[in-house]
């Protein structure tokens, strides 16, 4: 019963991830084009016609962090992550088999908490109606934004787990 249900739910992590993973680049792309169009034209009106744009610091501050989340979503998807040596080779050494359950382990809960407290601060802001320091937007659009490329991020790193975890068993059809 579990190998006929096993690979129609990696067909359909790979189908999500079809959807979502381009919808995500192309996020990142338009994010990262519209920071460096910002700073462009802020650079160039502050030092040849001095006026830079009013709040751009700000502005990209936002769109890094949005570019940042929308980006992990791609990393998560694809397990991509850096490895830090000084705790992968002793923990490849005392626990071979261990260690990929454990790395996945800790960084699915790391992006829960991040995903739960950028979501609880979405919510904070709108509750307080806080607004930005230079441009006074209400924060919680920039905050609901950026919780919300967090639990897509999320939701891209389970995908890529279920369909990673049916492919190494033999189960699934293709890889990401």
């Amino acid at each position: 019963m579990t190998k006929g249900i096993r690979p129609s739910l990696s067909a359909y992590a790979e189908r999500l991830l079809g959807w979502l993973l381009p919808l995500m680049r192309l996020a990142s792309a338009a994010l990262l084009l519209a920071m460096m169009i910002l700073t462009f034209v802020d650079v160039v009106g502050r030092y040849v016609f001095t006026a830079p744009v009013f709040g751009a610091a700000e502005m990209i501050q936002f769109l890094l962090a949005m570019t940042i989340f929308a980006g992990l979503a791609l990393v998560n998807a694809s397990d991509d992550h850096i490895s830090v040596d000084l705790f992968d080779r002793p923990l490849s050494r005392l626990l071979p088999r261990l260690r990929p359950v454990l790395i996945q382990l800790f960084s699915l809960i790391a992006m829960m908490i991040i995903a739960f407290q950028l979501t609880e601060f979405a919510i904070e802001a709108k509750q307080n109606d806080r607004i930005t320091v230079v441009l006074e937007w209400p924060l919680a659009a920039v905050a609901f934004a950026i919780a919300g490329l967090s639990c897509l991020s999320l939701v891209a790193q389970i995908l890529g787990l279920v369909s990673r975890s049916s492919t190494a068993t033999g189960e699934g059809s293709s890889g990401l």
